[in-house]
């Protein structure tokens, strides 16, 4: 119940995620939200204990681990110095932690998903028993599977498919009817079902994903079912070999699965030509413009208006509501922003969107990108947990660029490796946007978030492009000695030391291969590398650095390489460096006259 420093309890929320199997990404995300308590001030210190282990509980059933909270507890328990302390996770616990981080609710335990999806289409008790012990081996091999899907609801969905289908009676609860009752869609629940079934792989053969004894499975035409022992297994094995693939079928209307909408909550095709055609009658009828702007007014500022939401408000289309919308912007009702990857409308004199509004659209936008990178719910949830701490003085214009930024800590932190380019590759904006993002996330939020300065980027992308010894000395010198003024991220910096280095070498680099490995812009490196050229020269001249230790003075200074580098300021540094080595008299070159020289 007590604890005698926050740092003690951190510590053991590290070896109670240990000893159950907690993936890595879920307790990130609970020691960041650890964090986060410490700044509470109702929080009871002598209670922390019982206040992480309840985190780390909700943690768990936001990533649709089948872990108990009583495991949790007692596992906790363990940990503590005093034989009489003892953790418990209560409801009401529960409930008191998900307050203190906006969690709407508490979230359903993933057990309690499959026993209610299951007993939702009618499945017998022996199938659902199936279905938990198939969740709980796939957790048993490999945890990240498990909270790698896109939510809790959509692993139960594909678990309770996959019991089913072990079994042969895939036709009996199709995955379309697991998407409805789950909540998500039947692309969503084939998905889910096809990772567990690859992680099991042979597991699945075992009696003990068959229902016995077979009689008490539903009601199935009697040519499909046999009995006696071992016939069971026989009989399923034989099924599952034509009916127990998580595959691309065929639906209702023709086409195949993943011709459908993935998207969680997603209705069935069979009502879409109707939608349609309704759609479009209704973008057909003007919209009062008077009435979208009261709309506007009332949905802010408790929400940001979109339109969708204004379209849904008015039940019409979105061509229409945007029309709308539009005129009104035209005529300086409202103002149009452009939130991630939607347009929000804000009343006139409305000039700064609150935070808590900036953060709904942050995190709106982070479910985005989640989604299209195809990445876990475990960076999307530890994503969102940073935003609350990142707002504080962005625009809503800014909340891609902020997501984005979110995103790749989240996946940095849970030790993935994510693109910055491929990232911002989504969205209309420079990779240098997240490393810039990227240092204010880092004064921002209480937690490590692991960073590859210029140096390490030499070191990633020399040992990749199979470059020499001397290019990985040289880009280092050169690194050791740029003293420029302008502001290149850790990327750019680094990719342009290599870039220098090899030119001066005469070793070809494949500028795009050097971006995508960096995670700079080709242009951007390129800049980098002339800055470093000026920078290099001018510390010549000066006498910062001397001309014997200089490996680069021949190669650049004295061949015919020096045109083709670097804009007319490059150049002129580069013909003062020219002049000043002429010579080699040691009369060095002050500030004054370097600025003469270098002026236009």
């Amino acid at each position: 119940m007590a604890s005698t420093s926050d740092n003690t309890v951190q510590n053991r929320l590290v070896t109670v995620s240990e000893k159950l199997q907690i993936p890595n990404n879920t307790l990130q995300i609970t020691l960041v939200r650890l964090d986060q308590l410490r700044n509470e001030p109702d929080v009871n210190e002598d209670r922390l204990d019982d206040t992480a282990a309840a985190a780390l509980a909700l943690s768990a059933r936001e990533d649709g681990l089948p872990v108990r909270d009583k495991e949790i507890a007692n596992v906790w328990t363990e940990t503590l110095d005093s034989p009489e302390a003892e953790i418990a996770i209560s409801s009401q616990q529960l409930e008191a932690v998900s307050d203190y981080f906006d969690i709407a609710e508490v979230p359903p335990h993933p057990i309690s998903l499959v026993q209610r999806f299951g007993e939702a289409v009618d499945m017998p008790e022996e199938l659902i028993t199936v279905a938990h012990r198939l969740l709980q081996d796939a957790f048993s091999l490999d945890p990240t599977v498990v909270a790698g899907g896109p939510s809790p609801a959509a692993t139960a969905g594909g678990v309770l498919s996959l019991s089913a289908l072990v079994n042969g009676l895939g036709d009996s609860y199709e995955q379309s009817t697991l998407g409805k009752v789950s909540g998500t869609s039947e692309v969503t629940v084939q998905n889910r079902c096809r990772d567990l079934q690859d992680l099991l792989d042979d597991r699945l053969q075992s009696d003990r994903y068959r229902v016995v004894p077979a009689s008490k499975a539903p009601d199935e035409p009697a040519d499909n079912q046999q009995s006696g022992d071992g016939a069971t297994g026989q009989q399923s094995s034989a099924d599952s070999t034509s009916t127990g693939q998580c595959s691309t079928s065929q639906s209702s209307t023709g086409q195949s699965s993943d011709q459908q909408t993935a998207a969680d909550g997603a209705g069935s095709a069979d009502t879409g030509t109707e939608s349609d055609a309704d759609a479009d009658s209704a973008a057909e009828d003007d919209q009062d413009t008077g009435a979208v702007l009261e709309t506007v007014r009332s949905i802010y500022p408790d929400e940001l208006p979109t339109t969708t939401n204004v379209a849904e408000a008015h039940d019409t289309s979105e061509s229409a509501a945007a029309d709308a919308l539009e005129a009104l912007a035209a005529d300086g009702e409202i103002q149009r922003k452009r939130a991630g990857s939607v347009d929000v409308w804000i009343p006139a004199g409305q000039d700064s969107v609150g935070s808590a509004l900036t953060v709904d659209a942050v995190e709106t936008e982070i479910d985005a990108l989640v989604e299209e990178l195809d990445i876990g719910s475990s960076t999307r949830l530890l994503a969102r947990g940073m935003v609350s701490d990142a707002v504080d003085g962005a625009d809503v214009e800014e909340a891609a660029e902020l997501a984005a930024t979110t995103v790749v800590a989240a996946a940095r932190m849970g030790d993935g490796d994510i693109d910055t380019v491929d990232v911002a590759r989504h969205r209309e904006f420079d990779p240098r946007v997240i490393s810039q993002w990227l240092d204010t996330l880092d004064d921002a939020v209480d937690a490590d978030i692991p960073r590859r300065d210029a140096e390490d980027i030499v070191e990633d992308v020399v040992a990749e492009l199979g470059l020499s010894e001397s290019i990985l000395a040289e880009s280092h010198r050169s690194l050791e000695r740029y003293d420029g003024d302008e502001e290149f991220t850790a990327a750019e910096l680094g990719a342009g030391a290599v870039l220098f280095a090899a030119t001066i070498g005469q070793t070809q680099v494949d500028i795009d291969r050097l971006a995508a490995l960096s995670g700079a812009e080709a242009s951007y490196i390129t800049s980098a590398m002339h800055g470093i050229v000026v920078s290099l020269c001018l510390a010549l001249v000066r006498g910062d650095i001397d001309y014997e230790d200089c490996n680069w003075t021949t190669e650049l200074l004295q061949s015919e390489l020096s045109p083709t580098i670097g804009d007319s300021s490059t150049g002129r540094a580069i013909a003062v460096a020219k002049a000043y080595t002429a010579g080699r008299e040691g009369h060095h070159i002050d500030e004054t006259t370097l600025d003469v020289l270098l002026s236009e």
